[in-house]
């Protein structure tokens, strides 16, 4: 495990973490100095500790909200007051310079965005008063509540999405996932919420239609140049599906392999599966026990699963997936974050002091308190 503490740098600051890697931390920090905004981009560096300003903004409009994405060689920032109209930029990460700054101009309303790659997002529109009968129209056709636009930066050029899927899904049913140098994009489709499914389950009889869950594996090169070209059938690999007797949910992802939950309503079974991309095989991780007092924690990226039993004096920790911690600690410490390296319980504890970071070394049986957050990338856990 390795600690990045910051929170001197970042004491009485608000401050939003965007990006970290071995050898640098990307953050964003907003103030309001003499009446208007200023946003401030900086890097932390881990090996001098010390902080880098690349590059600030200010801000003109106090509406504006900021979404960052970072790359390589760049971080895309997108600045919008949820109109029609949003600026994309694209800065050089090590100068700090703007290798693109455009002013984009959609039909509706600004709802969400998602960068397939540093030149590529997607970009959601929902009604506004101007197009409210325009969208009403699509979403009776379609069944999609926003439009969605391909945004090319370097082109400057924009593509309405024809795919009904993608246009459906939004932000929060996209995922990406690098596997030996080829991006791919995972798409989430659930046909429900869990209870609602289980609902459709209980009253199947009076059902004809395919109630159907979906996890879908797209290639991000091939999507984005049918995308561009407006193709309304995308080319996709359906890696996991459940009818109306059972259940798919996304889990996360880890190497190779897309993990998801799958549970059977007749019997209530509940396994934790994986789909390996390489290998174009699934396999099952873990049965899931529905007992009182059990929980389970998952950790999406890298992919992790505990079963957690909290009592009054003494929280039990066990690793479910990819974890071979089986540990107790005092429920003294805190709430269960966390485990690093199958050794380090992170949690959290509050009392009329604040908030604190606990970190608890189960083989050393020591553990040390710091106060503010944290946020865990990897076996990294930065302190702020």
């Amino acid at each position: 495990m390795t600690v990045v503490d910051i929170r001197s740098i970042f004491s009485q600051r608000n401050i939003e973490l965007f990006d970290i890697s071995s050898s640098y931390i990307y953050y964003a920090e907003e103030k309001n100095e003499d009446g208007h905004n200023d946003l401030f981009i900086l890097e932390y560096n881990r090996s001098t500790r010390r902080e880098r300003l690349i590059t600030n903004y200010t801000l003109e409009d106090p509406t504006f909200v900021e979404h960052l994405f970072a790359f390589e060689n760049t971080i895309v920032l997108v600045l919008e007051n949820g109109s029609n109209s949003m600026w994309m930029i694209e800065i050089d990460k090590t100068t700090g310079a703007e290798k693109n700054r455009r002013k984009v101009v959609c039909t509706g309303a600004f709802r969400s965005c998602f960068a397939l790659d540093s030149t590529h997002l997607l970009v959601y529109m929902g009604p506004d008063e101007a197009n409210a009968a325009m969208f009403k129209q699509y979403s009776e056709v379609t069944g999609c509540e926003c439009l969605c636009y391909l945004y090319d930066l370097k082109t400057n050029t924009k593509h309405f999405v024809k795919n009904p899927l993608i246009a459906k899904l939004g932000t929060q049913g996209l995922r990406k996932l690098s596997i030996h140098g080829d991006d791919h994009l995972i798409l989430l489709d659930p046909y429900a919420d869990e209870d609602i499914k289980k609902g459709y389950y209980d009253e199947q009889r009076w059902i004809n239609a395919d109630i159907r869950d979906n996890l879908w594996l797209c290639n991000m090169i091939k999507l984005e140049a049918e995308l561009e070209a407006g193709v309304e059938q995308i080319s996709k690999k359906c890696i996991a599906s459940a009818d109306i007797k059972a259940l798919v949910r996304y889990m996360g992802v880890d190497g190779d392999k897309v993990f998801f939950r799958a549970k059977e309503f007749r019997t209530g079974i509940e396994k934790i599966c994986s789909y390996d991309i390489t290998a174009n095989a699934l396999a099952v991780e873990a049965e899931l026990t529905a007992q009182d007092g059990i929980v389970y924690i998952v950790e999406e990226k890298p992919f992790s699963v505990y079963e957690v039993r909290a009592e009054e004096a003494e929280t039990h920790v066990r690793g479910i997936v990819n974890c071979s911690a089986d540990v107790s600690y005092d429920s003294s410490l805190g709430k269960f974050i966390s485990c690093i390296d199958s050794r380090y319980i992170v949690a959290r504890r509050d009392d009329k002091e604040g908030s604190s970071i606990v970190i608890y070394d189960t083989v050393l049986q020591k553990s040390e308190s710091y106060k503010g957050s944290c946020t865990l990338s990897g076996n990294t856990l930065v302190l702020y």
